[in-house]
């Protein structure tokens, strides 16, 4: 039942506003038309659900029947990269100790990053570092790359610590 417009002389008679109300659902009764899905949400989004939904409930299955269950990424590449973490992580003689680096290196970036900002919100040592820095580059590049002998030492020196850390 669309709404009515009494009018006095014909009674009730449908609004063409009432009939484009019936026609956009999602309209706020203002006349206005109705807005466009949403992209991700009615396209991609439920086929992505729909079909990760599907693969757990096989999985729940076949588990339940006492079948191994399927991988849900049938990557190679990844699988082959965590079976080489794997026997990585079994050479490792003391578990205890990379853990441990790891977040030492975590505590120690995250410590250096505060030391660095809180220098950085001082109002002359951005601009002094700045100076600092340009001055070393332009010592380093007078000192080492301007001159073909010079030049030349440099990059036998970059190779010999790089055949050192190859080798080693």
């Amino acid at each position: 039942m669309a709404p009515t417009v009494a009018s006095p002389a014909t009674g009730a008679v449908p609004s063409p506003i009432a009939s484009d109300l019936g026609k956009a659902a999602r309209s706020v009764g203002l006349g206005l038309p109705a807005l466009p899905p949403l992209p991700g949400l009615a396209s991609h989004g439920q086929p992505r659900v729909a079909s990760f939904c599907k693969r757990l409930a096989r999985n729940v299955v076949s588990m339940a029947a006492g079948e191994p269950a399927a991988p849900l990424a049938d990557n190679a590449e990844l699988t082959e990269f965590f079976n080489g973490l794997k026997q990585e992580w079994d050479r490792v003689e003391d578990k205890y100790a990379v853990p441990t680096l790891a977040v030492a290196a975590t505590l120690g970036m995250w410590s250096a990053g505060g030391v660095v900002s809180a220098i950085d919100r001082l109002p002359v040592v951005p601009g002094l570092m700045e100076v600092v820095g340009i001055g070393y580059s332009g010592w380093f590049a007078y000192k080492n790359l301007l001159f073909k002998p010079d030049r030349k030492a440099f990059f036998a020196k970059v190779r010999n610590i790089y055949e050192d850390i190859i080798s080693g």
